[in-house]
């Protein structure tokens, strides 16, 4: 027999009215107290002066003062990088200035790798040396007052460099050995097939491979430095507190006899895209768990289409792959659950420019990866996007410019890469009005214009065995992994692949476009 409660009935008013209050207090939440904050209108991005001056010896002096807080972000920026890199010794640059922290030569004497990391450690900072298109760079951030040690200890490692053998040898061995790992890893695979696939033979096309490491001598290296590294082709970057007159006497103190050579400053380097003929290149990886797919095209050069052109194609990237709601990751993965993510870089160089997509799938999923991101980007050009859409792909770009600018070492990154391209300064101020001014027929236009089905090279990397039917992709070009890596041997693919949401080391600078958008801080991989 069952007994019920007399007090049931009770309690379960008392339960009810206590969530009625709950309810009721929710509602009348305090926002950001005891609720999420209301969303605020945004907020002006505001940019700092940037003064500059030359000193006699051609040397470019800029400042982007930011006062309030003590520190300071130094740069010294030599407007050459993995361009160039003479033929059959890729990978120069990068390990030229790999060199730089290994050694130099300071109040006469030699100083070791070692003791420079102490130095630089003494200084409350550390001492980063790095190589990507268009700049090899020394940079320090500090305290302001510790700016002028550090500025003669970036002096004494940029202009006199020991570039000891052994240090060489050391780092080409650590080259070797990542090289070796990368060389496993489908997605590095692919990026290096499609850099070829694009770029051909060009100073953009080629890629690290073992024999290019292998052929580097010190005496290349020194050549290198002493070829580059002029003060006429330098600019010493300066972001947060320091004015332009501190600055100046700073400069002269550290860089002010540094002579530059007779000959004339070399001009940038260019190269015009030279693209396969065959519409896709497939790498086969036997024993690779997954493959990566890729799709490149056409993107914007840096001297040849307007400003304007270019922020067109900086909204269009966005849409497709800038971010987990971009349409190629909302296709891709949200919606057909065949990646842990797709995204799409540009970038932009004197002669021509590439976009990117990729993509890591399950072998036998490739194919149709590939298929997906082409079809993607055949809408763009049907159907200009929702505005709404292109509003919110917009903010994603000017949000990680506003992130950028918010410290001292993202101000002075943001400044310098508007040097290694040889843009204007003045540009970075009018780029969230630009930005905000692309309208969806923009973008419709540029892919119409850009991104023809014929102009597009598609990438499959892995295991091809497994990856099903290939005939509906057309003519291709099959490669291996060592006719790649112009080696006969390399490790046996990993079986396990990394998500494609970590950036696997790349023997090759990072594709990111050097814009005011690109939200990252740190030096490319080396080449």
């Amino acid at each position: 027999m069952t007994v019920l409660n007399p007090k049931a009935p009770r309690l379960l008013v008392t339960a009810a009215a206590a969530l009625l209050a709950l309810a009721g207090a929710a509602r009348a939440a305090t926002p950001g107290v005891d609720g999420p904050p209301e969303p605020q209108p945004p907020r002006p991005v505001v940019l700092p002066p940037m003064p500059e001056e030359r000193l006699p010896n051609g040397l470019r002096v800029i400042v982007a003062p930011r006062t309030g807080i003590p520190l300071v972000s130094a740069r010294l920026l030599v407007r050459a990088g993995p361009e160039t890199d003479p033929p059959g010794l890729a990978g120069l640059s990068s390990m030229a200035a790999t060199l730089l922290s290994k050694g130099a030569t300071r109040g006469g004497r030699a100083v070791d790798a070692t003791l420079l990391a102490q130095q630089a450690e003494a200084l409350g900072g550390s001492l980063d040396t790095g190589s990507s298109w268009r700049a090899t760079t020394v940079a320090m951030t500090v305290t302001t007052p510790k700016l002028d040690a550090a500025l003669a200890l970036i002096a004494d490692v940029a202009r006199r460099p020991t570039l000891a053998a052994d240090e060489l040898e050391r780092a080409r061995t650590q080259s070797l050995d990542s090289l070796r790992v990368a060389l496993s890893s489908p997605g590095t695979v692919a990026g290096i097939a499609a850099r070829r696939a694009w770029w051909g033979e060009s100073p953009y096309g080629v890629a690290v491979t073992p024999a290019s490491l292998q052929k580097i001598s010190v005496a290349d290296v020194k050549a290198f430095h002493a070829r580059t590294f002029r003060p006429d082709q330098a600019a010493l970057v300066l972001a947060g507190d320091v004015d332009l007159a501190t600055a100046l006497r700073l400069a002269r103190r550290h860089f002010g006899d540094w002579r530059a050579p007779d000959t004339p400053v070399p001009p940038l380097v260019a190269a015009e895209p030279a693209p396969a003929p065959q519409p896709t290149v497939l790498v086969d990886m036997p024993g690779a768990g997954q493959s990566s797919v890729m799709v490149v095209g056409p993107f914007v050069a840096l001297d040849k289409e307007d400003r304007i052109t270019r922020r067109i194609g900086q909204s269009a990237n966005v849409l497709l792959g800038g971010g987990y709601s971009a349409r190629l990751n909302q296709e891709v993965r949200i919606k057909r659950g065949l990646s842990y993510g797709a995204h799409s870089e540009a970038e932009a160089h004197p002669g021509g420019g590439m976009w990117s997509a990729s993509a890591q799938t399950q072998n036998s999923t490739a194919p149709q990866v590939l298929q997906v991101m082409r079809d993607e980007m055949e809408r763009l050009r049907r159907e200009a996007p929702a505005a709404a859409e292109l509003e919110a792909r917009k903010s994603t770009l000017i949000g990680g410019f506003s992130r950028r600018l918010e410290t001292v070492g993202g101000l002075a990154a943001t400044v310098s890469a508007q040097v290694s391209q040889d843009r204007p300064l003045a540009e970075l101020r009018g780029f969230v009005e630009e930005i905000n001014a692309v309208t969806p027929a923009q973008v419709q236009a540029f892919a119409q214009k850009y991104w023809t089905p014929g102009a597009l090279r598609g990438v499959i990397a892995g295991d091809l065995k497994l990856a099903g039917d290939l005939q509906p992709l057309g003519a291709a070009q099959r490669l291996t992994v060592p006719q790649l890596a112009g080696t006969p041997a390399v490790p046996p693919a990993s079986p396990v692949a990394a998500p494609a949401s970590e950036p696997a080391s790349s023997p090759v600078p990072s594709a990111t476009e050097p814009s005011p958008a690109t939200p990252a801080t740190t030096e490319p991989p080396p080449r």
